[in-house]
């Protein structure tokens, strides 16, 4: 069976493949806003000073350690989220297979790429949860437990912003100016170049149609046949300079983002990072993580191989306090 040849289908073959294939759609990673680093550890130490989150970093043995911990000065040990996703591909599942014009060989790889597109698409879905927590400040594993509480582990009191929706007289556009002034407050040298507020069904919608806010949708609306369609974070509308898009993924957790709230968050440089671990294998141990890792193992009896997928990242928004979150009244 094809599968058995390691200069196709070895560890390092597989792990290039896997991360070569198009990852599909995503609304937080599209929007381009968590920049990877990848590290050579299993877990994060993750300072919070200042108001900034930063990891700390390694330094040689025998070199001069560091200074004495200000009282301002927390740090936390995360062990980075391992996300394993597992498939079979049986000797049924290749037998007699060959495309006209190739050898058995390229027919398995595609059969091969298939299952780790599937695998893929999975982990891309684990991906976007865990970005949602880290914007809501705290970070769910997928069974609901607490990987890394921002709010709780380092006391950041996070903005909670009501806007009256209800009644007419409400200045929403006055509400924004107020909010966004301070936030400007707490920047720090943060490098912001932009603000986007990810929005629930019920909130989008009382926002759309309150009086002091209809015209400006109406007047984006109207205009938005002469613009470049975004299909996978359409922009409902621009006012204040603020992006609103209505957040769609629903992953029935505590990491979702409510009918009636929305969360502003900040776009920019060094504003967040997904760190990456390495994969508990042989191969990669003392290696530089990689986004992804594939693997194959013979079944028993030689009835096919089972492919192992993986990926281990951890993101974190590093200026918690310049996010905030919106509700409705």
């Amino acid at each position: 069976m094809p599968l058995s040849d390691n200069s196709k289908f070895g560890v390092q073959a597989l792990t290039t493949a896997v991360n070569k294939i198009d990852p599909g759609a995503s609304q937080i990673r599209e929007l381009g806003i968590f920049e990877p680093e990848y590290l050579t550890t299993t877990y994060a130490d993750i300072e919070f000073q200042d108001g900034k989150v930063s990891l700390v970093a390694s330094k040689e043995r025998g070199t001069a350690g560091q200074a004495v911990d200000s009282p301002k000065r927390k740090i936390h040990t995360v062990k980075i989220p391992h996300l394993p996703v597992n498939d079979v591909i049986r000797a049924d599942d290749v037998q007699n297979l060959r495309a006209f014009g190739t050898t058995q060989a390229a027919t398995v790889m595609d059969k091969v790429n298939e299952k780790l597109a599937g695998g893929k698409s999975d982990l891309e879905y684990t991906r976007e949860h865990l970005m949602l927590g880290a914007l809501q400040g705290k970070i769910l594993d997928a069974d609901g437990s607490v990987i890394l509480d921002i709010n709780t582990d380092f006391g950041v009191t996070r903005k909670t912003q009501n806007i009256e929706l209800s009644k007419d007289t409400t200045k929403v556009g006055a509400v924004l100016d107020k909010l966004l002034s301070e936030q400007r407050q707490k920047f720090n040298g943060a490098q912001v170049r932009g603000w986007v507020v990810y929005c629930g069904m019920e909130f989008l919608s009382a926002l759309k149609e309150h009086k002091s806010i209809f015209e400006v949708y109406k007047r984006y609306d109207e205009a938005r046949a002469y613009r470049e369609g975004d299909t996978l974070n359409p922009t409902e509308f621009i006012h204040k300079g603020i992006r609103f898009i209505e957040y769609a993924n629903h992953f029935g957790s505590d990491a979702d983002i409510g009918a009636d709230k929305a969360i502003l968050l900040p776009v920019g440089r060094n504003l967040y990072k997904e760190y990456f671990a390495p994969a508990d294998m042989s191969a990669t141990v003392n290696t530089r993580a990689l986004p992804y890792y594939a693997s194959r193992e013979k079944l028993q009896h030689d009835k096919g191989w089972s492919l192992h997928m993986q990926s281990n990242p951890l993101p974190i928004a590093l200026r918690p306090e310049l996010l905030a979150t919106l509700t409705m009244s």
